[in-house]
């Protein structure tokens, strides 16, 4: 299955807006596991910039879906298994 993510970051002084489309696993599981293919995205981002801190503006799911607090959840704990 492909799924669509737009994500919106914030690095230093300058506004990215990543995303595109991501093949998954099965079993998929919503918007669940897409914040979780987001936050992966995010943490592969912020490694090609040095690490430096990055800050989640907005985090869409196949257009309408807003999963900006889930992706942030997960971001700020750094645990894949928070959202269930």
């Amino acid at each position: 299955m492909t799924i669509n993510i737009d994500i919106y970051l914030k690095l230093e002084d300058k506004y990215y807006q990543k995303g595109g489309s991501f093949s998954t696993l099965t079993p998929f599981n919503g918007a669940v596991h897409a914040a979780k293919y987001a936050y992966i995205y995010i943490k592969q981002f912020k490694k090609e910039h040095g690490n430096k801190e990055v800050q989640i503006y907005k985090v869409i799911y196949e257009e309408t879906i807003d999963i900006t607090e889930e992706v942030q959840k997960l971001y700020k704990n750094r645990n894949l298994y928070l959202v269930k």
